[in-house]
């Protein structure tokens, strides 16, 4: 018979034996994320971690892969190097045009179609029509986001207002007086510089009321004259204050910590939900509703009894070429599910693409993230195109011209039409 010690010593050998083949036994999914900052990338690392936790036969590895929301140069590399990542943090609006060049697998590939019902179901409408095209899903939307007036209190009632404006009349009065200009043009402070940070072409052209395009002729609809009007709206900053003073000016700001709304530098700027937990970890003193609040974005005074923002937000998809697509898609339903989600959001202050976890208490918080999930329904979307990437782009080349002095609003929507409608028409061609 065999002693007791060598019982014990075979029974540990058993023990490692069967360890490394549960560690061989693992499938590695391979998690190719832009998120470079906290506490975006320490938030999805911690939703790696539970899904790993839950699934000991998947090992999800984040990689950080730095990149623009329309830049995916690195992923196509990967792709035609056969070494494509299992999983992509992917803007979801850019989804049709990936999908349309080849770029991501179909989901309905890999389940059946009453599981694509029920994850339908599940996400708030326009987060579902930005992951879908040509009747298929192509991402599931991972987060959401929208944007809204941000103000400095403190600012506000040095210039004698009590209340944020409500129009762009009053807007421009407010980012007049709370302008404070020192010799030789320079800039103590600016009320307002209209295209900073989430100022883009679709923030002024829906508040100005005009729409980007056609649904029903499959048209760009970018010379709109409420989208032109956007635009000389915005050039009259330009033209008041200098885009060289306001470029100077600019230059000092720095990121985060050094935020000029943080550092008392710009009084009031569009921004989104997200600016809530910048605020929270680096001006911990200043505090909503004493030194600082959002309202809705102005508009005109015709239109500005009815609130308006536009919600953004990113996706996991699968890339074409990856290894373990099965695999991949558990893990973008955990991430993108309710379990996901709330973990993201409640780290980052994010909105929830969850139809049910915008009623849920929890991801509510208080009454500053409250305030943005309240605004989703007001929320517009970006019109999920084949040339949505593209489209993008081409928009911030125009917004730039115009600021610039290079080109009239009126060329310059013309020309955007003029570059990406052909591209727009090769797609319906082929149907």
């Amino acid at each position: 018979m065999l002693g007791k010690k060598v019982l014990i010593g075979i029974l540990s050998v058993l023990l490692v034996l069967s360890g490394f083949a549960l560690a061989f036994g693992k499938t590695t999914v391979t998690f190719w994320s832009s998120h470079s900052g906290d506490p975006d990338r320490f938030s999805i690392q911690r939703i790696v971690d539970e899904f790993n936790e839950q699934n000991p036969d998947i090992e999800v590895k984040v990689t950080i892969v730095p990149g623009a929301e329309t830049d995916i140069a690195k992923l196509l590399t990967a792709i035609a190097g056969g070494v494509a990542p299992d999983v992509y943090l992917l803007d979801r609006f850019t989804t049709a045009q990936r999908a349309v060049a080849g770029v991501l697998e179909p989901l309905n590939d890999l389940t059946d179609e009453a599981e694509i019902e029920k994850l339908k179901e599940m996400y708030i409408p326009f987060a579902w029509e930005e992951a879908s095209w040509d009747g298929k899903v192509w991402v599931l939307p991972f987060d959401t986001d929208v944007r809204a007036l941000y103000y400095r209190i403190d600012h506000l009632k040095e210039a004698g207002f009590d209340a944020p404006p409500k129009t762009i009349d009053e807007l421009d009065m407010y980012a007049e007086k709370l302008t404070k200009q020192i010799s030789g043009g320079r800039f103590e402070r600016i009320g307002l510089i209209p295209w900073l940070n989430q100022g883009w072409h679709y923030t002024w052209g829906w508040a100005f009321g005009g729409e980007f395009y056609d649904p029903e002729t499959k048209k760009l609809t970018i010379t709109d004259p409420n989208i032109i009007k956007s635009l000389e709206w915005q050039k009259s900053y330009a033209d008041k204050y200098g885009m060289g003073a306001i470029q100077s000016f600019s230059s000092a700001f720095g990121a985060e910590a050094q935020d000029p709304f943080i550092m008392g530098m710009i009084s009031m700027t569009v921004d989104g939900d997200w600016k809530l937990s910048t605020l929270d970890k680096f001006a911990p003193d200043m505090k909503w509703g004493e030194d600082y609040g959002a309202t809705y974005i102005p508009r005109p005074a015709e239109l500005a009894d009815t609130p308006i923002t536009w919600a953004g937000g990113w996706s996991l998809g699968i890339p074409k070429g990856a290894k373990n697509p099965q695999e991949a898609f558990e893990f973008i339903k955990f991430a993108c599910g309710p379990p996901g989600q709330k973990i993201y959001t409640l780290d980052t202050l994010h909105l929830p693409t969850v139809v049910e976890l915008l009623e849920d208490e929890e991801v509510k918080g208080e009454e500053k993230h409250a305030f943005f999930i309240d605004l989703v329904p007001y929320a517009k979307n970006r019109p999920p195109l084949p040339v949505g990437a593209l489209l993008w782009d081409e928009l911030t080349t125009a917004r730039d011209a115009v600021i610039n002095g290079l080109k009239t609003p009126e060329e310059a929507c013309r020309n955007v039409e003029e570059r990406v409608q052909p591209e727009l028409d090769k797609y319906f061609e082929q149907e």
